[in-house]
């Protein structure tokens, strides 16, 4: 019957599945699936740094506004001193200012005094030249308290150019009362850039600013400073609307410099202020651009490379298609490949065999052709492997898998075995070949990659790795049978002095001959592994008895003890050890090194070279450890620690002649906190450099005081940990520096190391 000639239908449909091949639809959906992440990436990135920045600048100007309160509050009080000293009589007042001038060294202000008709009277920079009235009875600050019927209250101004000094302040204003009655306003300036300083410590990068501004809307303070921005009002700000929240973040672009900021603010309503943080939209967005040609580029990489394999995949399928009866038997069966390949009949018995077949396995051609293939299976396959070969072979054509083939001299080695079914030309009916893959040096690659992973490569004691899966494996097994299982956390002491002054060569060798006196110490059933560095631990599995646990503990220590001889001379170290048991100290393996770890720690606390059983009261201790390291870390910034003071009296005159300085922590929630509680925990978390540095600062702050009061020869006596002195120098200024620009007098201070 003759062929049905091909139509133009035909062929359209033809060329349809051409283009809609399987090859070009995954070519397609590649493409789209890379440039649709490389873009969800791109859009992600974005969002994340501008999310950040708004999180971040919130967070800063909670900050910003949480300092600038503490400010407010101490101008509050320091107004309400000053005005009781102004009411009481000038001369006290006068040496009251100078007095708290001198004190407060993180604030410089202005002190000034207007009677009840407006006119200055007191200026701590210059009064009035006699004769001359300076008239600031139209100012903001003074009107707001005239006309508040007598009501006392603490008032904030814009800023405002003052008539004596001529330069910006923000004034911080009460009335004077006398009777209940207005007469007057007490006034302290304070600078916008000394109002706004502590803002300098997150606007160090351009582009980020901090701004003050009133409910009003009026600017008090800007960091940095620019020109015109002062006393300048903005408007449709979220945080000046009504109902606003206490915190919040925006993106606005800067009027003043055309620059567009992410802005997170925090509102002090009490004082009508608000605490803005910017950061400009450039600056936040600066990774993103390196992110985004990073991602442009791998897009482009990936779709070179698509288009790369597209074609080679073209090609490739084009070229088997031609010549893919006569190419497969060519190539398997050629005898210069490195791999063994046989040739069997359907039935599965030898036609033909390579020579790296003959070199692997040490038949030749001719011995083996006949034989049935499936003979040369080696002893060391799984139960039934054979049987399912052939099984899957005569259902489906093909198999591939992991099998042991076995040599003419009967060993064995293990091989991938792929099996094919072809019809070859050459043999006039459809057989199967069998490409043998010989993995002997995979296994022996794989054998020393496992080996690396689970043993450590100077001891060769089991690794972190190996050690959790034994431990794991142990108390799997004694969850069964009711044992304990005792683990051992061993340290070496003073390991450290040993690589510093022999070298990490000798620091191995020490490390080999401590992981084999260990090893000598243990039953045969126990586990020794090398954790890091120095630490090694010990599974002791059915070892519930503390007094067992404690002989092999004492035992490793004597060993540990004992001398080595190292570059040519006897060390000597010793070791602390940790015990802990499961189940009584914890229920998995991950606690247990825990307990054991901060068992060992109790060891070494008690002066090292001995051993240690875990309770829950070194827990507890552990625990107080770092409730009082956290609570350190706060409690200098919010004013818990306070000075007390011993006197000490001349007896032949009954005079104080010295005193000295005793820190005392007072915690909000649990009171009184003992030194001896803190000042060990401070010097371990390096708490104690800030600490110190505070503790000399309010201590000479008050011996300046003192000397005025009790004479040149008073002396004031600080503690300081050696830890101040060890640590090298940091923060703005040194202890030593301190007390040489105070010039403080010779002998006035004596410093004790405690």
């Amino acid at each position: 019957m003759p062929e049905r000639p091909t139509t133009r239908h035909d062929k359209a449909l033809q060329r349809l599945r051409a283009v809609f091949s399987p090859l070009n639809l995954a070519a397609a959906a590649w493409l789209i699936a890379t440039w649709a992440f490389a873009a969800y990436q791109l859009v992600s990135e974005r969002d994340r740094l501008l999310h950040d920045a708004a999180k971040r600048t919130q967070t800063q100007a909670q900050a910003f506004g949480a300092y600038s309160k503490s400010s407010i509050l101490r101008l509050s009080e320091f107004l309400l001193d000053l005005r009781a000293s102004w009411l009481a009589g000038q001369p006290g007042f006068i040496e009251m200012v100078r007095e708290r001038q001198n004190l407060v060294v993180d604030l410089s202000f202005q002190v000034s005094v207007i009677d009840k008709h407006g006119l200055l009277i007191y200026s701590s920079i210059a009064g009035p030249a006699p004769g001359q009235k300076v008239d600031l009875s139209g100012r903001e600050h003074f009107r707001v308290h005239q006309n508040a019927g007598g009501r006392d209250m603490l008032f904030i101004s814009d800023p405002v150019k003052g008539k004596v000094s001529r330069k910006w302040s923000i004034q911080f204003t009460r009335p004077i009362l006398r009777a209940g009655r207005f007469d007057g306003v007490i006034v302290v300036s304070v600078s916008p850039e000394q109002f706004a300083s502590f803002a300098q410590t997150f606007t160090d990068r351009h582009g980020e600013v901090a701004s003050v501004i009133k409910t009003s809307g009026m600017v008090l303070a800007r960091v940095p400073a620019l020109e015109g921005t002062l006393a300048r009002a903005v408007s449709n700000r979220p945080y000046l609307a009504s109902g606003s929240p206490p915190t919040g973040s925006y993106r606005a672009m800067s009027g003043s410099e055309g620059v567009e900021r992410v802005f997170g603010y925090y509102r002090l309503p009490e004082f009508g202020l608000n605490f803005v943080v910017g950061e400009a939209v450039s600056l936040v967005l600066a990774p993103y651009e390196v992110y985004r040609r990073v991602a442009l580029a791998g897009a482009m990489a990936s779709t070179l490379l698509l288009a790369l394999l597209y074609y080679s995949l073209r090609r490739s399928m084009a070229e088997r298609r031609r010549h893919m009866e006569e190419m497969r038997l060519a190539s398997l069966v050629y005898s210069s490949s490195s791999e063994a390949m046989v040739v069997t009949s359907l039935d599965g018995t030898i036609i033909d065999v390579n020579p790296a077949f003959a070199a692997a396995t040490g038949y030749t051609a001719q011995e083996i052709r006949g034989r049935p293939g499936y003979g040369i299976s080696g002893a060391g396959n799984a139960a039934g492997l054979v049987e399912r070969l052939r099984a899957t072979v005569a259902a489906t054509g093909r198999w591939s898998g992991e099998l042991f083939i076995r040599r003419k001299d009967g060993s064995e080695f293990p091989a991938y075995l792929t099996v094919d079914t072809y019809l070859a030309h050459a043999y006039g009916e459809r057989c199967r070949v069998a490409l043998i893959h010989d993995m002997t040096e995979k296994r022996q690659a794989e054998e020393v990659i496992r080996h690396q992973a689970n043993f450590d490569a100077l001891t060769d004691l089991p690794n972190r790795r190996l050690f959790f899966d034994r431990l794991e494996q142990e108390i799997g097994r004694s969850r069964g049978t009711q044992d304990a299982v005792t683990l051992l956390f061993i340290d070496l002491d003073r390991f450290k002095e040993v690589n510093d002054t022999l070298g990490h060569d000798q620091g191995d060798q020490l490390l080999l001959e401590a992981a084999r006196r260990i090893a000598a110490s243990v039953r045969a059933t126990d586990t020794v592994a090398r954790l890091a560095g120095d630490e090694f631990t010990v599974i002791l599995p059915a070892v519930g008895d503390a007094g067992v646990a404690g002989d092999i503990a004492q035992a490793i220590l004597q060993r540990i003890a004992a001398p080595y001889r190292l570059a040519g001379e006897l060390v000597v170290v010793s070791a602390s050890i940790g015990v802990a048991t499961w189940p009584r100290d914890a229920d998995n393996a991950e606690a247990l090194l825990v307990c054991a770890d901060q068992a060992m720690f109790a060891a070494k606390a008690e002066g090292r070279n001995r051993w240690k059983v875990f309770s829950q009261a070194l827990l507890q201790v552990e625990r107080e450890r770092l409730r009082i390291t956290q609570d350190l870390r706060t409690a200098l910034a919010s004013g818990q620690f306070a000075l007390h003071y011993q006197p000490i009296v001349d007896l032949r005159t009954g005079k104080v002649c010295k005193a000295e300085a005793l820190i005392r922590w007072d915690h909000p929630v649990r009171g009184p906190i003992r030194p001896a509680d803190f000042i060990a925990v401070a010097e371990e978390s390096g708490l104690i450099i800030d600490i110190g540095r505070w503790v000399l600062t309010e201590a000479l702050d008050q011996l300046a005081r003192w000397q005025v009061l009790l004479g040149k020869d008073f002396q004031i006596s600080v503690n300081k940990s050696p830890v101040e002195f060890s640590a090298p120098a940091s923060g703005p200024e040194s202890w030593s520096s301190m007390i040489e620009r105070r010039n403080v007098p010779v002998g006035s201070l004596v410093i004790e190391i405690t």
